[in-house]
Order: C-alpha cells, then structure tokens, then sequence
C-alpha cells in the first residue's frame, strides 16, 4: 500500500492519519500495533512505549459486562475509585451498571478510550473513533482525548477535528505517506 516510510512520532504529539478509505490507514496502524508484519523495513517503538490501540469495531468491549466492570478489568480499583472514574467518562450513578451491548457508540469509544487510558497507555492508535458519534457524544470524546497526555495516532477525515486536534497530519497518498506540521 506505501513505501519508503520513514516517519517519527514525538512524545505528546497529536498526528491524524489521513487518506482516502482503502488507502492503508487501518493497516498501518495494524502494522504498528504488531498485528501485521510489514512487507519489508520494521517498527520500532521506544523502551516506555505502552501502546493502546482502539479499533474502529470497538472489539475489546464485552458487550454482557458494564462499564464497571471494564474498567474493574483493567485496574484494581476500589467501588468508589472506579465509579469517579467512570464519572469522569460521563457514567454517572446507575449508568455504570448498563450493560454494554446497550451503549450506543459515543458510550463505548468513551468507555474504550477510558480504559486505555486506566491501563496506562501512553501511545495511542486511534482508527477512526468519531466516526457515528452525535454532537454531545463527539465533544465528550474530544475532551478526554484533549485530557490526555501522552502521543496520539488518528485516523480520520474530519478536518473540522483535525484543525482543532492535530498538531501534525501523515497524508497517505499513491502509495507514499508524507507528513506536514499544521
């Protein structure tokens, strides 16, 4: 899909990962993550690297579970520990005890995200997230993101977002993927 890469991501950098769908944004992420070995070159990811990676199809949430039991799944936390920070993701009072499977989407990229963040991340991979989330769930999603600290890769087309987000974009085109600060 693209050749001669050779591409840097700083600590605390906010790159979207744009291009045309079928471009290869979703694969190289993959490639990033290790789920895909690159067809020639590698990855390398520094020493303290903790990569999260959050798929567009949302598969590492269990749709039986709530959203208290997620994040119990990633960090021993006490009751109330775990019902703040899921109040910091906007589950409030009995919204934590809503099964998944009957979030909407916004509820789960929050959820998903929230839990990246708990397990310690400081790397994440984010394949096109705001995608069918509404107004409110889209401005929720973008403050956490904006709260956290560490580097993040996005896909997404929504220029809107990455005007207001990126500190840099990775354009990937023809098979080259270029990068341009904005």
């Amino acid at each position: 899909l693209f050749r001669d890469v050779n591409l840097l991501l700083r600590r605390s950098e906010r790159v979207a990962l744009v291009g045309a769908n079928g471009s290869g944004k979703t694969t190289l992420l993959k490639i990033i993550t290790g789920q895909y070995a690159p067809s020639k070159g590698h990855v390398r990811l520094g020493a303290n690297v903790h990569l999260g990676y959050l798929a567009q199809e949302q598969e590492g949430l269990d749709n039986a579970a709530t959203p208290f039991d997620e994040v119990c799944r990633v960090a021993a936390l006490t009751e109330t520990q775990a019902r703040t920070f899921l109040h910091c993701l906007l589950f409030a009072g009995e919204d934590a005890f809503v099964p998944v499977g009957s979030l909407s989407y916004g509820e789960r990229a929050r959820l998903a995200l929230g839990k990246l963040v708990l397990g310690g991340c400081n790397l994440l991979l984010l394949d096109e997230p705001i995608n069918h989330l509404d107004i409110p769930s889209r401005e929720s999603f973008e403050q956490a993101l904006r709260s956290f600290a560490g580097s993040v890769l996005i896909a997404v087309h929504d220029r809107y977002f990455i005007s207001r987000y990126a500190s840099t974009v990775w354009r990937i085109d023809s098979g080259t993927i270029s990068s341009i600060r904005v």
